[in-house]
């Protein structure tokens, strides 16, 4: 058996990470959520808001070439008014199509993504880092971002919030979701 020059093995990991680098892009695409001002209180026992893919023009540039989603997480920036400290739940569906009246109807027909928040009776603002402890349900999320478009199907998908605490008061300033994925060129 021949060896192989120890001179060339610096050669050929260079071409192996070449031709690794030239097939992977790793990038950050950050949707921004039109959130301002939202009130969420007893008299609204959930809000939701509609996240529209088709409005992010990197996600539009780079959908196709997306292999899998990395990670999800987000910032919030939120005010609680209430008296007392607020437990959070945020639900995910892609389904526009059923009509949900109360906080029940959410957690029976949307997939819960996020729970474990609370939200102290002043301002509040939830970091990426933060934000990662506190997602579950990751590959069903991902599943649903990923989700193709096809005639049955909204582009985008339904985020609804919760409180577990009764009475509240919140206000959303804004919130941002944080998807991290991996792309072919």
């Amino acid at each position: 058996m021949k060896k192989v020059s120890a001179k060339l093995i610096p050669f050929f990991g260079l071409v192996v990470v070449t031709i690794f680098a030239g097939c992977l892009v790793s990038g950050t695409f950050v949707i921004d959520l039109d959130i301002d001002n939202t009130d969420i209180s007893t008299e609204s026992e959930f809000q939701y808001f509609i996240v529209d893919l088709t409005d992010n023009e990197d996600w539009e540039d780079h959908r196709d070439k997306i292999e899998f989603i990395d990670n999800i997480g987000f910032q919030l920036w939120v005010e609680n008014n209430g008296a007392s400290n607020a437990g959070v739940e945020f639900y995910i569906t892609r389904d526009f199509s059923v009509d949900i009246d109360n906080a029940q109807e959410v957690r029976d027909n949307a997939i819960r993504v996020l729970s474990g928040l609370t939200l102290v009776s002043d301002d509040n603002y939830i970091d990426w880092p933060t934000s990662l402890g506190l997602v579950e349900n990751l590959d069903s999320l991902k599943s649903i971002v990923l989700t193709e478009n096809d005639e049955d199907t909204d582009d985008g998908f339904v985020i609804y919030a919760l409180t577990t605490t009764l009475p509240f008061e919140i206000t959303i300033d804004s919130a941002t979701v944080i998807v991290t994925v991996t792309a072919s060129e």
